[in-house]
């Protein structure tokens, strides 16, 4: 075999070696990069989209694809909800609303013990004991655990090769990923329902278009337009504030609260309903401030009064407050939401 003959074949060698070392490389970055979480709500198709909206009540199973011999581990991401966040400066502060940059949102990873090795999953089965936390999540009034967003990982260990899908590890300024998967239950099909998917999510004074989008942070304007924006099934390049709601529906009524009373008589159904919108111009401004939703007639009496309960965020995660509390002591316009 003469030189010449000798390098065609080692060149070729190389060259197959260098194939075989490509395409090795290329499966493992698939596999590495291609774990994901699948989801069916009640018997319908499995899907493979980073978040469902399933109403409160039915059932949801979550799936992942996983070689025979692996260790299966079942993650919840919880947002720390007790403290809350703001990228502007507070209303009540000096330099109130400017804006401070994105406030780091605090998160715990907590694996759901009870389904170790699982590859097929009802997450919203698993009860608190059932998860393992590095650290102990601090308990908050906001969180509700029937209603609103959770967030879920999974990692497969082969091995001691660690796939996984899309977790903490994608975090950015803004907070989580959008790509973590998320189940936000919805209490019911209307506007309000809508609006319910929203508990769990941090409060975030000043969030933004991508945060409120996305369940990562939201403020008593944003939670009330994402919200208004999923039931409506359209997307937005609108970063809503209180005052541009406010210009956009159309006003029904127009009074004043004091001590959570109404300074006229504003009657339920014939005036107000459940999922009318209610801003409010606090003394001394000239712009509306902070807007929620006419969620209930607590009493029944027909009509709006201190008791009677708002669907609102900010500071505050979203949540459930009487009129009587005084966070709409004001002016007050009500909007009604198209249909």
């Amino acid at each position: 075999m003469n030189l010449t003959t000798t390098l065609n074949l080692l060149t070729r060698k190389a060259f197959l070696f260098s194939c075989f070392a490509l395409i090795i490389l290329i499966a493992h970055c698939s596999l590495s990069q291609a774990l994901t979480i699948k989801s069916q709500i009640e018997d319908g198709a499995w899907k493979e989209i980073p978040a469902v909206y399933p109403t409160k009540g039915q059932k949801v199973r979550l799936r992942v694809r996983a070689p025979l011999g692996t260790t299966i581990r079942w993650f919840r991401i919880i947002p720390d909800i007790a403290k809350f966040y703001h990228n502007a400066q507070w209303p009540w502060n000096p330099g109130a609303y400017q804006w401070l940059g994105y406030e780091k949102i605090q998160y715990h990873k907590c694996e759901m013990i009870s389904f170790r090795n699982y590859p097929e999953i009802d997450p919203l089965a698993m009860d608190s004991q059932s998860l393992n936390c590095a650290t102990e999540i601090p308990e908050s009034p906001y969180y509700h655990a029937d209603v609103g967003s959770f967030w879920y990982q999974v990692e497969i260990d082969q091995m001691g090769k660690i796939d996984k899908s899309p977790g903490l590890e994608g975090s950015d300024e803004k907070g989580m990923s959008p790509k973590v998967f998320r189940i936000s239950i919805r209490d019911g099909e209307e506007y309000l329902g809508y609006l319910t998917s929203f508990f769990n999510v941090p409060a975030v004074f000043g969030s933004t278009l991508c945060q409120s989008q996305h369940h990562i942070g939201v403020d008593c304007a944003d939670a009330i337009m994402a919200a208004y924006y999923l039931w409506k099934g359209e997307e937005t390049d609108r970063d809503d504030n209180v005052q541009s709601v406010v210009a956009r529906f159309p006003t029904l009524v127009r009074f004043n609260i004091n001590q959570g009373v109404p300074d006229r008589k504003i009657l339920w159904t014939k005036t107000v309903r459940p999922g009318d919108f209610i801003a409010v111009k606090y003394l001394g401004s000239r712009s509306y401030q902070h807007i929620g939703a006419l969620y209930k007639d607590e009493n029944g009496d027909g009509v709006l009064d201190s008791g009677d309960v708002v669907l609102h965020a900010g500071p505050e995660p979203l949540h459930f407050s009487p009129l009587s509390e005084g966070a709409f002591d004001g002016s007050v316009v009500i909007l009604r939401p198209e249909e």
